[in-house]
């Protein structure tokens, strides 16, 4: 578990050309105005350590991008049920999390966004972090 090869990652995401089209990446996934990538090891010792470092990470976050916005993917969901469509990487995210934090990225024009995917397999849940050129729908 280490927090500043994550938070390494993100600097380096915040500046990378986005990929052309939809699929995997290096480190994750992505597309167009957006990457998906985990965070931490494959396989957690227990999910009170993921969840754990999702405070650390949070917290190292707050410290150099300032305080974070914090909202449900409830509305998401529902959205997405009633057809609407939503754009990547955000309908991803409301579908594998409930619980979402997101920070602008400094002068870069991208945002950050730091979740727990438990919402399908509790077992293989993971820490998820997302760099978009889209703020939140």
């Amino acid at each position: 578990m280490d927090i500043v090869r994550d938070l390494a990652v993100l600097d380096l995401l915040c500046v990378q050309d986005f990929p052309t089209e939809h699929g995997s990446t290096e480190m994750g996934c992505g597309g167009p105005g957006y990457f998906v990538v985990p965070l931490g090891p494959v396989t957690w010792p227990s999910p009170e350590d993921m969840y754990a470092y999702e405070v650390a990470m949070i917290q190292r976050l707050n410290e150099r991008l300032g305080s974070n916005k914090r909202w449900g993917a409830t509305t998401l969901r529902e959205r997405l049920i009633r057809g609407e469509e939503i754009a990547q990487p955000w309908a991803k995210l409301g579908v594998l999390a409930d619980d979402l934090r997101t920070w602008p990225a400094g002068r870069t024009g991208r945002w950050i966004t730091l979740t727990v995917s438990d919402r399908e397999d509790a077992d293989a849940a993971r820490l998820l972090a997302a760099v978009t050129d889209a703020e939140g729908p």
